[in-house]
């Protein structure tokens, strides 16, 4: 009966040694903020009303662009009214500019002279210098498109509506 017992302690012994619970699984990794994958305007925000009538453009590229390999910038006058004119084929393209991502690929002035190695074309530009500016409580569509790494493409379409003209003081 001593070899039985000790058979059985044995073997409970072994059963208990053999027995591990299964471990745990790994806890899972915190999750990486996704990607942006759109372009931001920042100055003029999307659908901005009272916008100065010679307003410098600023936007932030997503990501997801990596280092940009080329940037260009479209402004459309639309026309006036309480809401945004629909884009469509009455849609008259202003000012275009084009080798921004070398030179400043977040930001363009199209009022002031541009900087080296940005193409900047249209009407706007053809103006005088002193009357170089958008016309007062008019809406405008402006927009960016880049080229990143891997060739990937974003662009992005902003509205603003500019402000009322300033009165001219008396002389």
């Amino acid at each position: 009966m001593l070899r039985f017992v000790a058979i059985v302690l044995l073997g409970t012994a072994a059963l208990a040694a053999g027995c591990k619970s299964p471990a745990a699984p790994p806890a899972p990794k915190p999750a990486e903020p996704p990607a942006e994958k759109s372009i931001v305007a920042v100055e003029p925000r999307d659908g901005a009303h009272e916008v100065l009538l010679a307003p410098t453009f600023k936007w932030k590229l997503p990501s997801a662009v990596g280092t940009p390999r080329l940037v260009s910038f479209t402004l459309f006058e639309l026309g006036p009214g309480a809401e945004p004119p629909r884009p469509g084929d009455k849609d008259k393209e202003i000012a275009f500019a084009s080798g921004l991502h070398d030179v400043t690929p977040t930001a363009v002035d199209p009022f002031r002279p541009a900087p080296a190695g940005v193409v900047l074309t249209g009407e706007l530009r053809d103006m005088k210098e002193v009357d170089r500016r958008l016309k007062p409580e008019t809406w405008y569509r402006w927009g960016v498109r880049a080229l990143g790494e891997n060739n990937a493409v974003v662009q992005a379409d902003f509205f603003f509506r500019t402000r009322e003209a300033s009165p001219t003081p008396a002389k």
